[in-house]
C-alpha cells in the first residue's frame, strides 16, 4: 500500500475510533454486521442484469455506484471492536476509493485509455485491499466480494 493510501486508512481509523462511544461492538456482533452487508452488497450486485450495449452498461454502472454507496454508509456507521478498527478502517476506505473511481469511469469515453486503465488499476488495487481486510478480520462475506 502506498504512503497516501496508508495515510488515508491511518486518518479513517483515527476517525472511526472517535465516533461515538469508545467502545464499539463485540467482534461476534461486529462480524455479523459487516457480513450481513457484505451479503447484501453482493446479492444485489448479483441481480443486475448483463449489459447489452454501452447504455445498459452505464445504467448498470449507475446502480452499482448506489449500492456500492449504500454498502459504504453502511460500514461508516458500524462501530467495530477495538481489535477490529484497523481492517474496518481499510474496508471503509478502499470502499469509499471503489466508489469514487467507478465515477470516474463512468466520465471516460474510450475504455482503452490510459485514464481508463489507471481506473482499472486502481480498482483492482482497492478490491484486493478489501478482500486482505475480509480475512483479517475474518467476514467470510466480505471475502467474496
Amino acid at each position: 500500500m502506498s504512503r497516501g493510501a496508508l495515510g488515508v486508512a491511518a486518518l479513517a481509523a483515527v476517525t472511526v475510533a472517535g465516533c461515538g462511544g469508545s467502545s464499539g461492538l463485540s467482534d461476534k456482533d461486529y462480524r455479523a454486521k459487516a457480513d450481513a452487508i457484505c451479503t447484501s452488497l453482493k446479492a444485489q450486485r448479483d441481480r443486475l442484469p448483463p449489459a447489452q450495449n454501452i447504455t445498459d452498461l452505464r445504467a448498470i454502472a449507475r446502480s452499482t455506484i448506489a449500492i456500492e454507496t449504500d454498502a459504504l454508509n453502511r460500514f461508516r456507521a458500524l462501530k467495530p471492536p477495538a481489535d477490529l478498527k484497523a481492517p474496518h478502517a481499510v474496508i471503509v476506505t478502499r470502499l469509499r476509493q471503489t466508489v469514487a473511481l467507478q465515477n470516474q469511469a463512468l466520465k471516460q469515453s474510450n475504455p482503452k485509455s490510459r485514464a481508463s486503465q489507471a481506473i482499472n488499476i486502481g480498482a483492482s488495487r482497492a478490491h484486493d485491499a478489501i478482500i486482505a481486510a475480509a480475512q483479517q478480520a475474518k467476514l467470510p462475506a466480505c471475502e467474496q466480494l
